[in-house]
């Protein structure tokens, strides 16, 4: 019936989330995204503890040494590639259905596999895995989290003692996976195993965040430098995506129009690896010249850098000497407020 109800309500496009960030959620008793348990067995929902009240995922050990396995099944959804996204859920293991029996309690080979698939639902990989240790049980908590990245590595956790582990940072109780850019499909399952009476996983609280929107250019420095009497403007990237084209504008006073172009620039479009652009600017005016970058996507989207500023005002003068306020003169080394004498007789004061 769950499951039924879910697709239906995957169509509606009126629901609302927790958080603006959310984008797919499974609170148990509040969702849009399809969770249901694959075989039913030894699964379903209970009330007895939960995050968000009232219901907990729960798969129920029975007995007789016989592995109890089930798929919590979340189908897949379409990402966008030019955004990070994080899966997280919360995890408890408890012995609520037989809290009494000798064997109540999770142990090594009782343990939640979260299995990604990237293909569509096609293949899957493990990334994550939590198991008992000793007739191990822990509340919810905030006590113990699972951080890793989407590598293909089933990393394996594991709590160092058995018992009650919901205050001791190893019941692990809220897991997290990253998913990085570039990723386009995500579906997971979390594989589900107990195999003894009071041996239980409780899932509550799943959710898919989008975390961060991919820039269209990542840039790293911007400067201008005047040498041999040019303006020399270099600008790095150390990613581009559909990245079109650069235009450079320069003015004296700040303000840029469509008139203060002075250079068209082609980028890379897509590239992920460090990449330099210059231009050499030889008509300036003597003064303080400011200088703009804008970076055109193919979409037409722009975003502006700058503006970064240089005094030609001083180009054509030299300098004959550097006093402090004393009138002493001093070197290029020297840390102070200084003076600079100019050939044409003016001066300038500024600390170095």
């Amino acid at each position: 019936m769950k499951k039924l109800v879910l697709c239906l309500l995957l169509m509606a496009s009126t629901l609302s989330v927790k958080s603006q960030t959310v984008v797919y959620y499974d609170y148990m008793e509040d969702w849009n995204w399809a969770g249901y348990w694959w075989v039913g067995t030894h699964s379903n929902w209970y009330t007895n503890t939960s995050v968000s009240a009232p219901a907990s995922a729960v798969i129920v050990g029975s007995g007789n040494n016989i592995p109890e396995a089930d798929w919590y099944v979340m189908p897949n959804v379409s990402l966008d590639p030019n955004k990070t996204y994080t899966f997280s859920f919360r995890l408890a293991a408890q012995s609520i259905s037989n809290p009494t029996h000798p064997a109540a309690g999770n142990d090594t080979g009782d343990y939640v596999d979260v299995q990604v698939s990237t293909d569509g639902g096609v293949n899957y990989t493990s990334e994550v895995r939590v198991r008992g240790y000793g007739n191990a049980n822990w509340d919810y908590n905030s006590n113990a989290t699972i951080v890793e990245s989407l590598n293909g590595v089933n990393d394996v956790y594991t709590p160092t003692g058995g018992g009650d582990r919901t205050n001791t940072g190893d019941g692990y109780s809220t897991i997290v996976l990253e998913i990085p850019f570039g990723t386009t499909n995500f579906a997971v399952d979390l594989y589900c195993r107990v195999n003894r009476p009071g041996e239980e996983w409780w899932i509550d609280d799943i959710e898919l965040t989008e975390s961060s929107t991919l820039l269209p250019v990542e840039l790293t420095s911007f400067t201008v430098t005047n040498i041999n009497g040019v303006n020399v403007i270099n600008w790095k990237t150390a990613t581009e995506l559909n990245s079109d084209y650069y235009l450079l504008q320069r003015s004296t006073n700040g303000n840029f129009d469509e008139k203060s172009v002075i250079s068209i620039k082609p980028a890379a479009g897509n590239s992920n690896q460090e990449l330099s652009y210059q231009v050499i600017d030889n008509s300036f005016r003597n003064d303080i010249n400011y200088y703009q970058l804008i970076q055109i996507d193919i979409d037409g989207n722009r975003k502006e850098y700058g503006p970064i500023a240089i005094d030609n005002t001083l180009n054509h003068k030299e300098v004959i000497k550097i006093t402090n306020l004393l009138g002493q003169e001093v070197d290029q080394t020297y840390k102070g407020l200084v003076i600079e004498v100019y050939n044409d007789g003016t001066s300038k004061r500024y600390y170095k």
